[in-house]
């Protein structure tokens, strides 16, 4: 008999709960954006697009307070410390612009 091994190990996701969700966008008050990537001077990248996000979700939800964090290194996961920088806000946008 052959046993498949998934080198990741055990899948505990299915452990942890989801997050609470907003009941209307209209209550969305405080949005951070989590970029797996640096701002640079060509081509697209995250950050860029967050700051016409940010626009757009002042303009059509009203929202009045977003906070931005890049991961240090695109293939690993954040740090705990920078997710729990997102505690108290009502959504958390992840990105890559690729």
């Amino acid at each position: 008999m052959i046993e498949l091994v998934d080198p990741r190990g055990a899948d505990a996701s299915a452990a942890t709960p989801l997050a609470s969700r907003v009941g209307s966008p209209g209550a969305l008050r405080r949005i951070g954006f989590l970029s797996n990537e640096q701002e640079h001077a060509t081509g697209p990248h995250f950050p860029g697009y967050t700051r016409v996000l940010e626009q757009v979700l002042r303009e059509k939800l009203g929202v009045n307070e977003f906070h931005l964090e890049i991961k240090p290194v695109l293939s690993r996961p954040a740090d705990s410390e920078m997710i729990e920088r997102f505690r108290g806000y009502d959504a958390v946008i992840n990105g890559l612009a690729k």
